[in-house]
């Protein structure tokens, strides 16, 4: 019996564009550097920069899993053998390299905008590089997808698989959005990266979809797109008012300026703002997708 899986070809799909990617961010900044600067930095970096760097590819490559997990499983693509693998490797190796390109040649200049014209023009272009990498999967299975080997019947979707798989799929795609969504806003305001804070944030939303997790119990017999779309973008939509009216009230208030407020008030402040930002998250991600994938329809 041939063994198949809803993730084991996602997984190893994911694995090699993240190691191709952070092997040709290494390449290009070889190329435009000198040598020897080139090393004096590669020396410099401290733990912050590498996290940053590696963080940023691996909240990249969660889209890449989740994109790639939904097209092979409507293209019946789930037999572990070795033609799937190496046909599945090398075809991310053509997408990690047009990717890279994609990635060099589209810059995007700001120059002294305001906060929320720039918020929605790092988000917009997020979104456009988001659906032009779905859009390149797509097509590269398209053209990979004969010589793949299929089963003579569609993965079922079960009462006993239904859960994991939408679970995953939903934390995969609302993980890559929120993180990523929470570093451009960061940068927008102008603002120094705090670890903690960031450790808090991201720890908000595994919490959030650990007791999310039990709204995925309703059982279905096909993977719910519709479902995924609209829990995913209101969840979103939702946290990142949370984010920007955080921010503003932490940042941007005249307060923080012009009274010499004593220095425990503004700590108890800001803690108190944390707080409630997480607890709303967790909220958020709770009644969305209770309210999606738990009702009865």
């Amino acid at each position: 019996m041939k063994k198949v899986s809803f993730f084991t070809l996602p997984i190893i799909g994911g694995v090699v564009y993240f190691l191709l990617s952070c092997f040709f961010s290494m390449y290009f900044a070889f190329v435009q550097y000198h040598y020897e600067t080139f090393l004096d930095v590669f020396r410099l970096l401290d733990f912050g920069i590498s996290f940053y760097f590696y963080q940023n590819k691996f909240v990249d490559t969660l889209w890449v899993f989740g994109v790639l997990s939904l097209v092979l499983h409507y293209k019946n693509v789930h037999i572990i053998n070795k033609i799937n693998v190496i046909l599945l490797i090398f075809m991310m190796i053509i997408f990690s390299i047009i990717a890279a390109f994609i990635q060099q040649s589209i810059i995007i200049y700001f120059y002294e905008l305001a906060i929320f014209p720039k918020i929605i023009i790092i988000i917009s272009s997020v979104i456009f590089y988001a659906l032009l990498y779905s859009l390149l999967i797509y097509y590269l299975t398209n053209l990979f997808e004969k010589y793949f080997i299929k089963s003579k019947q569609t993965f079922a979707i079960t009462e006993t698989n239904s859960s994991n798989i939408h679970f995953i799929l939903f934390s995969t795609f609302i993980c890559f959005i929120l993180i990523k969504g929470y570093v451009l806003i960061v940068n927008a305001f102008n603002l120094s990266f705090r670890y903690f804070q960031e450790f808090l944030y991201i720890g908000a939303i595994l919490f959030g979809m650990f007791l999310s997790k039990k709204c995925f119990k309703q059982p279905f017999n096909k993977i719910q797109s519709e479902k995924l779309i609209k829990s995913v973008s209101v969840s979103a939509m939702m946290i990142f008012i949370c984010d920007i009216l955080y921010f503003t009230f932490m940042y941007k208030m005249p307060i923080r300026y012009y009274i010499n407020a004593d220095i425990l008030i503004r700590a108890g402040r800001s803690l108190l703002l944390l707080i409630l930002l997480i607890m709303l998250i967790c909220l958020i991600l709770n009644k969305v997708t209770k309210h999606y994938f738990l009702k009865q329809t």
